[in-house]
């Protein structure tokens, strides 16, 4: 990587960011994790325990992404992007002359994002509040074409059954498609 890049891997609780975040380890394996659930886990020492830590996590993670920025230091950040946060985020790391590549991994519902938490802690993983699961979930869409129109790259997921492609920007602008479901359509 000759120029710095700034990985945001987003979506709604349960999508699946965690998972995608390792596919991405695997082509750039020096890049830094920023995970706040993982921060969390650490300062508590379990996945049962982190809502204790959760907002600590949170700051410390975006103290992250500012030394990394600051730093031209390539890295990976994930976030629901149910807040604007990452929007800041995103212009500093342009001037700095990052490559920004945003993947988006949705949903088709806050019910499934929900299952998908509740299998996820079955599992041993981090619990989300059903009632945080159901304001984060149309916050998420509601941010993401702001984040879309900040990045070099993005590419969008739907990972309803498993994760299909289904649009690609490059600079704010479709160069792939195929159909989008009907639930991310509003928001695009």
């Amino acid at each position: 990587m000759s120029r710095p890049q700034m990985f945001l891997i987003a979506g709604v609780n349960g999508a699946g960011k965690s998972t995608f975040t390792k596919t991405i380890l695997r082509k750039h394996p020096s890049l830094k994790v920023i995970d706040p659930d993982a921060i969390a886990k650490a300062m508590t020492g379990s996945f049962s325990t982190i809502d204790t830590e959760q907002l600590g996590a949170g700051r410390t993670a975006l103290l992250s992404v500012q030394q990394c920025i600051e730093r031209q230091q390539s890295f990976i950040v994930e976030s629901t992007i149910s807040g604007r946060v990452y929007l800041n985020y995103l212009r500093q790391a342009r001037k700095k002359g990052f490559k920004t590549i945003l993947v988006y991994v949705a949903l088709e519902s806050a019910g499934l994002s929900a299952a998908r938490v509740n299998a996820r802690v079955s599992r041993g993983g981090h619990n989300i509040p059903v009632d945080d699961i159901a304001r984060r979930y149309p916050k998420s869409f509601e941010n993401l074409k702001a984040h879309l129109h900040l990045c070099d790259l993005a590419y969008i997921y739907d990972n309803s059954d498993h994760y299909k492609l289904i649009v690609s920007y490059r600079d704010g602008m479709i160069y792939r498609q195929s159909e989008l479901p009907r639930f991310i359509k509003p928001y695009l």
